[in-house]
């Protein structure tokens, strides 16, 4: 299968690539497997299943935004804006409102 053109670096709200930790090795092979079926490269098979699962989340991510945009007095739309375009300061304001998620590990926090 003849694989796609190399598409543009991706990157986060400051210009920078984002870079992800390798999987463990069955994630792995289950992605390369994706890739190898459909003519895409590993790190291209990457970014499209990270966008496929962010919109199969879109209900459950946009309800935590809503729920803290309530907080604070926001839309939706704004509290997610601000923290693409300034999350320290989204971080400042929810601190001040309180946090629900601060005193859990968060068990994926280790794998850099």
């Amino acid at each position: 299968m003849p694989s796609s053109p190399e598409p543009a670096p991706q990157t986060d709200q400051t210009g920078k690539e984002i870079p992800i930790p390798v999987l463990p090795d069955y994630e792995m092979q289950l992605l390369t497997a994706m890739a190898f079926f459909l003519g895409r490269k590993v790190n291209q098979q990457a970014a499209a299943v990270v966008a496929m699962y962010l919109r199969q989340s879109h209900d459950r991510i946009l309800t935590q935004v809503d729920f803290y945009a309530h907080r604070l007095g926001m839309s939706r739309w704004d509290l997610l804006n601000l923290i693409f375009q300034d999350s320290d300061r989204a971080r400042e304001l929810l601190d001040s409102a309180g946090k629900v998620h601060d005193q859990e590990p968060d068990v994926f926090g280790g794998l850099e």
